[in-house]
């Protein structure tokens, strides 16, 4: 299963194509890209100029991706826009969508493909997380989610630019450039969610994001409720964040287009409901005997389908996040603001190795501070682990039962603290 691309009218062809039948069901992302275009004409050349970028990025970093394995955590605000009750979702809520995205994208969710089967060995662990916010665009501690009540009853595509505008009832983003902006609205009709591209990033900051609706966003509360009880696994999310990296769909957007990824089977068009493997076995646009990959993350399967990544994916990922979206590299916004690091410095406390299997020294220069406690946080600010008192200078920590993926070791005393992050691999 290899694709060939050529940069040229291939790739025109293949960038800006689009089938809106198939479109209107389920995402509105290319609606919006194609509004995006008319409204700048320019973006057409951007988005062939950053492709090839993106090729070249890949072809360099091929391997070392691979044996880097560093971790890219995304800080993400969720902006909770809501007219009636039930709209205004709960911290709860919120919470399981972040924690389906880290799972999806780590290849921790519990239905990925078993080692048995043919595209088993496509699926990858993209190396990307996502925290909520600890601190807002002015270094302010936040809980990385705000809350909007608007006289708006729906949301119709005529208005989806006004979603994210305070003075149109909406919520301006917070800096596109370090931020992940997602919005929980309701939306008119039928669609689920939408993403704005990379390189519209350019021309229009402001409406930088994704847009999911309320009755298709995380696993909690109103997750699957009404028409959308196929959409109660948070799959949205991952499907339209993939899109924000820029991901297309796997068909392409048109008969047996192209994704811009080569380890993705073509396929005819959009997939639905839940297939059985093989679906579409030596298809007409030449897949193979194990047909499409209708599993993917970036089809229109039930969320109870749709369960990988595939390498190709991550590496097209990964050079959005090392090009377009670089400045999300160094953001702030995963990091706690409520720490006064007097314990002589932050160069007193090390930890090695790290990234770790769970198992590291903690390294602390004591002085004055003869008892100090540390404890694992995970992105969401939760304790994960209480480690207890440390009171030596060189303390071997074992936290191996707690799961792989970026944490924050806190060290405190009665009157400061200081965080360290350590990366826990598998």
């Amino acid at each position: 299963m290899v694709k060939k691309i050529q940069i040229g009218i291939i790739v025109i062809i293949a960038l800006f194509s689009f089938s809106a039948n198939a479109q209107s069901n389920k995402c509105g992302t290319m609606q919006q890209l194609h509004k995006s275009i008319a409204n700048d004409p320019t973006l057409k050349q951007r988005m062939l100029k950053s492709e090839k970028s993106a090729r070249l990025w890949n072809l360099n970093h091929l391997n070392k991706r691979k044996s880097e394995g560093n971790l890219i955590i995304i800080p993400t605000v969720v902006h909770v826009i809501w007219n009636s009750s039930i709209e205004n979702v709960s911290d709860e809520q919120i919470r399981s969508q972040i924690d389906v995205l880290n799972n999806d994208f780590r290849l921790m969710n519990e239905d990925s493909l078993d080692d048995q089967h043919p595209f088993h060995p496509f699926v990858v662990d993209t190396k990307i997380e996502f925290c909520l916010a600890q601190q807002d665009e002015n270094g302010n501690a936040t809980n990385g989610i705000t809350r909007t009540q608007t006289n708006v009853i729906s949301w119709k595509e005529d208005n989806w630019d006004d979603i994210k505008s305070t003075d149109s009832g909406g919520k301006n983003n917070w800096d596109p450039e370090k931020y992940l902006n997602i919005y929980v609205v309701n939306i008119d009709g039928g669609i689920l969610g939408f993403a704005s591209f990379p390189d519209e990033l350019q021309s229009k900051p402001d409406l930088d994001g994704v847009v999911i609706r309320f009755e298709a966003f995380g696993t909690k509360g109103t997750a699957g409720s009404g028409e959308f009880a196929i959409n109660d696994k948070g799959r949205t999310g991952t499907h339209e964040v993939g899109h924000w990296l820029n991901l297309r769909h796997i068909w392409g957007d048109t008969a047996c287009g192209d994704d811009f990824v080569d380890d993705t089977e073509k396929a005819e068009k959009a997939n639905f409901d839940k297939p059985v493997f093989p679906h579409r076995a030596n298809n007409q646009c030449g897949s193979g005997d194990n047909g499409e990959m209708y599993m993917n993350f970036m089809d229109y399967v039930d969320d109870s389908s749709m369960v990988m990544f595939t390498s190709g994916q991550a590496s097209r990922m990964s050079a959005t996040l090392n090009g377009l979206r670089v400045g999300l590299l160094t953001s702030n916004g995963c990091e706690l603001t409520n720490v006064i690091n007097d314990l002589n410095s932050v160069n007193s406390v090390m930890v090695y190795p790290n990234p770790n299997n769970g198992q590291f020294i903690l390294s602390i220069d004591l002085n004055n501070h003869t008892v100090v406690r540390a404890s694992i946080i995970n992105m969401l600010g939760g304790i994960v682990k209480d480690i207890g008192i440390i009171t030596k200078d060189r303390s071997p920590i074992d936290i191996t039962d707690v799961q792989a993926g970026a944490y924050y070791l806190r060290i405190s005393n009665t009157t400061s603290s200081i965080i360290k992050k350590v990366f826990i691999t598998e």
